[in-house]
């Protein structure tokens, strides 16, 4: 799975040939994320900052990234276990499809201290330089929603 998705990467990125170069768009972003299923056990929600990128590669097409980092709070359990608050950084990349100012995407993403490779479909609205979006990591152990409010530059 790990080879599959750094393939999908590499090859969507390779794709876009001489349309990087014509427009770049980067900007900084703040989320909300929520842990889901079992990773809801073990860390409360918290709060991260990314820095993202928009590559327009066609029309309706783009290639999307971000590097960010998500602080997870920690939560007792009920046995009485204290887990400790989780950093983590997350590497992202994907195409993304412009509908107009609704755009749909999928990113493969690899996040550390989770150590995991996994899948980020995204959805949001971009109006000018104002991105809002909400993006759901899918991994074995750890899934997550994240809410992200952008702005770029």
């Amino acid at each position: 799975m790990k080879c599959t998705m750094l393939l999908v990467l590499i090859l969507s990125i390779a794709a876009t040939g001489s349309a990087l170069a014509m427009e770049k768009n980067g900007g900084l972003a703040a989320s909300y994320v929520t842990p889901d299923g079992d990773f809801d056990d073990l860390v409360d929600p918290g709060w991260g900052l990314s820095a993202i990128f928009d590559y327009n590669m066609a029309q309706m097409v783009d290639i999307s990234g971000s590097v960010g980092w998500y602080r997870f709070g920690g939560t007792t359990r009920p046995s009485g276990l204290q887990t400790v608050r989780l950093n983590v950084w997350e590497f992202a990349a994907g195409p993304q499809f412009d509908f107009g100012k609704l755009y749909l995407g999928v990113e493969g993403a690899y996040s550390t201290n989770i150590d995991e490779w996994g899948f980020v479909p995204n959805i949001g609205f971009r109006k000018d330089l104002i991105d809002i979006g909400v993006r759901y990591k899918m991994t074995e152990d750890s899934n997550y929603y994240a809410v992200r409010a952008g702005f770029f530059f």
